[in-house]
Order: structure tokens, then C-alpha cells, then sequence
């Protein structure tokens, strides 16, 4: 017996297979691996855990705890990944990363870093590769840069960089718009071997405007390696200017070939009566892209280009929100020309007729057919009803093989049921044989049903069976405009058709065991979410819920009660009217117990202090809660100050938020949000096929 309690089975595995165990484990559980035994902390300690380190969104880290880690390590760090964590001190980022002489590939997009402090690292570390960074002055930093001489000797052998602009923004004003434009020598001057740029851009909140614009001054041909230019969002001003200001320079070069390229927001026709060699060089790079995205362009001159070109060989095509004057046809037979398409965003992509009809559907089906390898898919905003079409969208995605589908993003109405034609009326008789008459109801006998009869099959349920291995699914409205300043509940206006969609629809989404993201925004026609739940285990893999505008919402019984099968889930974004915080509502999230984020958009609603403050205490793995409703401002400012105060230690990187829905102030607040929990959680939007922030290098 005794034998028995001190045998160990850990004793019998070797410490090399104990380290090929441990490098799997994510980085952010390395401190508490280290506490278990001696062995352990030994382990932790050897040079292939530290290699590559990724510690993005490391909640629960605190300085010392970064200190240790990099203390330890610093010798043998070659990638280190420190994105979103905002709350790290710019003093210590600094002062502990640049210890580590090795490192290659730095990325530190969305921390608190100040000029002086990236510049620190930046003197440090000489032989960087890649590089991703958040700036709060771009113009500071620019001539900072071409002002130190050991910062440019560490930029020449920079290969990726990713630049994140968090410029100050003030407020549009009718009268004058205070910003001042400046030109300044760009960091590419001392990056020889520069091979990828991107620009990550903060969504613009409200009508702000950046005090800054900084125009890019490159004299050198050091853009000539140049094969990746993207930006994930152009609507911020500073990031559009230096963007294409770098971009239009790198058009100039003779012979240059892109493999990546973002041009978002552009407008071709005018572009190519201002710059001509611009559109040239794009058109002479449609051999050698791989990844494309042309969303919110104006792309009439350039889809002629496409359609003529003889080698499309691009795996990622982003034509969302796309403006043409021509049908939507023909970008579909864009992307059938990809046959190697791993994933196509066709979110919005009407042509300015919001509407499908047959001929789209033809289209899509073509691109089916041909691109065997499409994983991602996202045909979010676009109406399709059923009397506009001899077929159902559903019909056509499951009459192709798309059992690797990956991805997928609907509009409610595409997946309403095709239903039988409805009865003819009569004029009261109907004949039994020549000369005679018999008198019925006034309701003709239900006949054989028509080819285009449906057989009784639900569309989603159809759907799972053809594309088991879904990890993420959005069902959308497609009349949705939903985003952080005004909710979704607040102006519901649902596609009449979307009202058929209805809870015996909604029961097949179960069918998808292995979905990590799910997204249901704007389903009137469901009246319970508890029709999701069958089994316990059905969502056993769901990390990532949002929920907008369901049907009777908060006021059907027990309507919240269907969280606490969702037992993985990470981030909630629940937007309703009428919702009530209170222990029905909280009792429920609790069994949620690995919930980091929660984002509560809410009109008619008032946060009670005691449940709230009860479930922060119990929800051990909460680090971020935005709760905006109509709770006055000063409730909402005494809260706040509560929770930060009590969590802010015991917690690194906890962030509390409470602001009332139609104040002023509100889209300050949200313009001041780190920047991945305004771009993945707060801001309701389709994210199908979207590329990330951490992918942007």
C-alpha cells in the first residue's frame, strides 16, 4: 500500500518528453509550471520554452511576473509576441525586452510603450526581422528615429513591419477641422531589405478626426523588396495617408510584384486618370498574388483587368462592400478565375441592388464548382428570398463537396425554408366527370407537389451535414448595421423575409460540434435561445458567443438560461433591449467559468451594484467587463472606480467600462479602448473571412 501512494507515473517520463509536452503549453501558463516542483521549474528553464514565446493577451501577468520570464529567458529568446498587453508598464517593456539580444521577431502592437521606450529596445536589439508597434505620436517617433544612429544600424535588417497608430483625435467641428499635415523622412529609409508593411488602423469613432497627419518621405529605392502591403481599416485618416503614400511610391518602381496587397477604399477610376502607373503596376501583380483585398472599392476600371488576366493564382479575396457599376455577376467570375481560392468575403458585395437573384446564385455556384479548395466563405448582407430564385442558396452550397469548410457567414433570410406554393382558390366547384358538379370548400385540393416544392427539409439542418467540420458561423441579418455607438436593439428593422426563421431553424446550429465562434444578430422570429441546448455537451467547443436583437430577448422566461451550457466560452457580447443584470442573469454566466471578456449593450436597462459586484468576485478568469446601458452617469463612474480599484492589482490587465448608452461622452470612451477588445468584442460587425490583427505580419 505504501508502495502505491509514493509511486509516481511523472517519474517514469523522461525530462525530454516532459519538455516536448511543455512546448505545447501556452506560454501564459508558464509561472504557474514552474510552481509545481523542482522538476518542473527545471524544465520551464531550458532554452527550447523560451525560443518562441508568445505571450499575447497574457491576462493575469503582472510586471514582475513579465521580469521573471524574461530574466530567464533572455538568452535565448528569438520570437517574442507581447500584443494587447496594455497593461504593462512602458518601463518595464522596456527595460526587461531589452535584455534580450536575440530576438528577431518583436511584436508589441497595442502596449503602452512611449517614444523613448521603443527607442530603448530598438538601440537594444540589433538583429530584428520583423516588427509590429503601437505609436502614440508618429511624428514624434519618425524624427526620433532619424535622429539616432544605433536605431537606424538595428532597422537594416528589417524584413516585416507593422506599424498600429494610436494618434489623439479631437472633435469635427462645422466651422474648422484643427489637425496640421507634415512631411517627414519614413522609417523605410534605413530598412534596405524591407519585404512587408501593414498599417493597423483604429476604427474611427464618432465624427473625430487625428490632430496629425504625417505624409511618408522616401528618397531611397528601398522598397524595391517590397512584396506585402496591407491595412485592416481605412477610415482612420492618419493611417490611410501613410499608407498609400507608401504604397503609391512603391508603384513607382519598375518591375515590382506584390504578393499581399490591401487597397481598401480606393477608387480606381479615379486613379487611373490621376495615377496611371499606380493602376498599371496592380494590374501587372494579379500573376503573383496570393492575398487581395479590394473592399469598399470603387473597382470598375480594375475588374476588367481581372477578368482578362490569364493567371489568378490568389487564395484570399476579400470583396466586401465592393462599388461597381456592373452586376454582381461579375464578381463572381472573378473569383471562379481563382481556382485555388482558400477564402472569399462577398460580405455586401451587391452592386449597389442588395438583392440576389438567380443569376448571382448561378455565379456563386460556378465558384463552387471550380475552387476546390475554398474553406471560408462569408455572404453576410445579402438578401436572397426564395420567389426571386428557382433554387435556395442552401441548395446550392450543399450540391459541391464543402466538407473542409472552415468559415461560414449567412444572412438569416438566405436560410429560410423553401416552403410549398400556397393553394389556389376555387370558384367553389370542381368537376367529377362531364356534366356534373360537385360543391367543395373554397380551398383547392392540395395535387402532387412541383419540382420547386420543397420536400420538407430544413436548410440548416441540410447545411451541418455537408460541412461538419464549421468551427465559426455567423447568421446575420442582412439589413444589420450594427456597431459600438449605436446598438442594433435600438433601431431593429429585420428583413421581412428573416421573420420566418424560427426556432425550429435555429436547433440545427447544435449539429455543429465543433464551432469555437458563434455570431446570431437579428432573429426576430426566435422566440427562446433555449432551443439551441439539446444536449449539455453541444457546445462543448464554443470559446466565442455574440447575441443581437433575438426575438422576445430578455423577456421570454428563463431566456438566459441557456449560458450555462456553454462551459468554454471566453468572450460574450450580448446586445438586447430590456435586459435585466440581476442573479437570473449572472447565476447562469458563472458556470461560464473560463469568461474573460463580457460586453453588455443594453437600452432600457440599469446595472444593479450587488449582483454585479458579486459575480466580478466569483468570476475568477474576469478580466474585461463593458456593461453599456441607460444607468446614469454617475452610477456608472462610482462602479467603475469600484471594480478598477478593487481588481486592477489582484488581476493584471483587468478593464472595467460602464457608460450610459446615449451620453456624449460615450464614443470617447470607446475611441480610448485597447484596441483589441474595440476591434474583436466591442464592435458588432461580421468577422467571417476578416484577416486578424495578430496575422497582420
Amino acid at each position: 500500500m505504501e508502495f502505491y501512494e509514493e509511486f509516481c507515473w511523472f517519474d517514469k517520463i523522461s525530462d525530454d518528453i516532459l519538455l516536448r509536452i511543455f512546448i505545447f503549453v501556452p506560454r501564459t501558463f508558464w509561472k504557474d509550471l514552474t510552481k509545481v516542483c523542482t522538476r518542473f521549474e527545471n524544465i520551464c528553464l531550458d532554452k527550447e520554452i523560451f525560443r518562441v514565446s508568445d505571450l499575447t493577451s497574457a491576462y493575469g501577468w503582472s510586471n514582475q511576473d513579465l521580469k521573471y520570464y524574461l530574466r530567464a529567458g533572455c538568452r535565448y529568446i528569438e520570437t517574442l509576441h507581447l500584443s494587447h498587453c496594455y497593461w504593462f508598464s512602458s518601463l518595464a517593456l522596456s527595460t526587461y525586452i531589452s535584455k534580450c539580444k536575440n530576438i528577431q521577431h518583436l511584436s508589441l502592437l497595442d502596449c503602452k510603450l512611449t517614444t523613448q521606450g521603443l527607442l530603448q529596445i530598438l538601440r537594444s536589439v540589433v538583429n530584428l526581422e520583423s516588427l509590429t508597434i503601437s505609436v502614440s505620436n508618429l511624428l514624434d517617433f519618425s524624427n526620433a528615429i532619424n535622429d539616432s544612429k544605433e536605431v537606424q544600424k538595428s532597422l537594416k535588417n528589417l524584413k516585416h513591419f507593422g506599424l498600429h497608430n494610436q494618434e489623439e483625435t479631437v472633435s469635427y467641428s462645422a466651422n474648422s477641422i484643427g489637425f496640421h499635415v507634415s512631411q517627414q523622412v519614413a522609417l523605410f529609409q534605413h530598412c534596405p531589405s524591407i519585404e512587408s508593411f501593414s498599417v493597423i488602423g483604429t476604427p474611427c469613432i464618432g465624427q473625430k478626426f487625428a490632430k496629425r497627419l504625417v505624409h511618408p518621405l522616401i528618397t531611397k529605392n528601398n522598397l524595391c523588396n517590397l512584396k506585402a502591403v496591407s491595412i485592416n481599416d481605412t477610415e482612420n485618416a492618419t493611417s490611410r495617408l501613410y499608407f498609400f503614400s507608401v504604397l503609391v511610391r512603391a508603384c513607382k518602381l519598375p518591375a515590382i510584384h506584390f504578393t499581399n496587397l490591401s487597397v481598401a477604399g480606393l477608387d480606381f477610376k479615379k486613379a487611373a486618370t490621376t495615377h496611371s502607373y499606380f493602376v498599371k503596376s496592380l494590374q501587372g501583380s494579379l500573376p503573383t498574388l496570393k492575398r487581395l483585398d479590394l473592399s469598399k472599392s470603387e473597382i470598375d476600371e480594375f475588374e476588367t483587368s481581372m477578368l482578362k488576366s490569364e493567371s489568378l493564382n490568389l487564395t484570399h479575396l476579400n470583396l466586401s462592400h465592393v462599388r461597381s457599376e456592373k452586376s454582381c455577376v461579375g464578381l463572381l467570375n472573378i473569383a471562379s478565375r481563382c481556382k485555388n481560392l482558400v477564402s472569399l468575403n462577398l460580405k455586401g458585395a451587391t452592386s449597389g441592388c442588395r438583392v440576389w437573384g438567380q443569376g448571382e446564385l448561378n455565379g456563386l455556384n460556378s465558384v463552387l464548382g471550380l475552387c476546390h479548395s475554398l474553406q471560408d466563405l462569408n455572404l453576410a448582407g445579402i438578401h436572397l428570398h426564395e420567389e426571386d430564385t428557382e433554387s435556395s442558396l442552401v441548395d446550392v452550397l450543399i450540391r459541391h463537396n464543402i466538407s473542409e469548410f472552415k468559415s461560414l457567414a449567412l444572412s438569416v433570410c438566405s436560410l429560410v425554408a423553401r416552403t410549398t406554393k400556397k393553394p389556389e382558390i376555387s370558384n367553389g366547384y370542381i368537376s367529377k366527370g362531364l356534366g356534373k358538379r360537385q360543391r367543395i370548400s373554397r380551398v383547392q385540393e392540395a395535387g402532387p407537389a412541383s419540382n420547386n416544392d420543397s420536400k420538407g427539409h430544413n436548410s440548416l439542418s441540410d447545411l451541418s451535414k455537408s460541412c461538419p467540420k464549421l468551427t465559426s458561423l455567423e447568421i446575420i441579418d442582412a439589413d444589420c448595421r450594427g456597431s459600438c455607438i449605436i446598438p442594433v436593439s435600438s433601431n431593429p428593422n429585420p428583413c421581412e423575409q428573416s421573420h420566418k426563421f424560427n426556432d425550429t431553424d435555429l436547433i440545427n446550429v447544435a449539429n455543429w460540434k465543433k464551432l469555437k465562434y458563434l455570431q446570431l444578430t437579428c432573429l426576430p422570429g426566435v422566440k427562446s435561445l433555449s432551443c439551441l441546448c439539446v444536449k449539455s455537451d453541444d457546445f462543448s467547443n464554443l470559446k466565442v458567443l455574440h447575441l443581437t436583437n433575438i426575438g422576445l430577448g430578455a423577456l421570454a422566461p428563463g431566456y438566459w438560461s441557456i449560458l450555462q451550457y456553454f462551459t468554454q466560452l471566453r468572450d460574450l457580447r450580448i446586445e438586447q433591449t430590456l435586459m435585466k443584470l440581476d442573479e437570473r442573469f449572472y447565476t447562469p454566466c458563472l458556470e461560464c467559468i473560463h469568461l474573460q471578456r463580457l460586453v453588455i449593450v443594453s437600452r432600457h436597462c440599469k446595472v444593479q451594484s450587488k449582483p454585479l459586484e458579486n459575480f466580478v468576485e466569483k468570476a475568477s478568469n474576469l478580466y474585461v467587463i463593458y456593461l453599456i446601458t441607460d444607468t446614469t452617469l454617475k452610477e456608472c463612474d462610482r462602479l467603475r472606480a469600484l471594480l478598477q480599484k478593487r481588481y486592477e492589482s489582484r488581476r493584471p490587465g483587468f478593464h472595467a467600462m460602464l457608460e450610459q448608452l446615449d451620453h456624449e461622452r460615450l464614443a470617447f470612451k470607446l475611441a480610448s479602448l485597447p484596441l483589441v477588445h474595440l476591434d474583436q468584442i466591442t464592435t458588432l460587425t461580421s468577422k467571417v473571412c476578416a484577416q486578424r490583427l495578430n496575422t497582420m505580419i
